[in-house]
């Protein structure tokens, strides 16, 4: 199953929920969020989804809402947010 991260290095956490609150990840797929226990303003935001949404997903991501909703959340941040994406393999 693929897996998408998305790693943030925010100034302030408080601000940053309210925009994530108000344009959450997608309705596919199984999303967490993630926050540092020794660095509260580190947050990651984990999707777990099935081999069929990637694109949906990845088009969601893309599109000029969310590269927007970026824009505004790296003014935010210490850091570019990134993009990581990962498959699981066998042990």
């Amino acid at each position: 199953m693929p897996t998408v991260v998305v790693v943030h290095h925010l100034k302030n956490f408080d601000e940053w929920i309210k925009v994530f609150k108000a344009d959450p990840p997608p309705k596919v797929g199984r999303w967490r969020l993630l926050r540092g226990s020794d660095d509260r303003n580190r947050v990651h935001v984990v999707g777990d989804v099935a081999a069929s949404e990637v694109k949906a997903v990845k088009d969601f991501l893309g599109s000029q809402h969310m590269q927007d909703v970026f824009k505004r959340v790296n003014a935010m941040s210490t850091a570019p947010l990134e993009f990581i994406w990962l498959e699981e393999l066998a042990p």
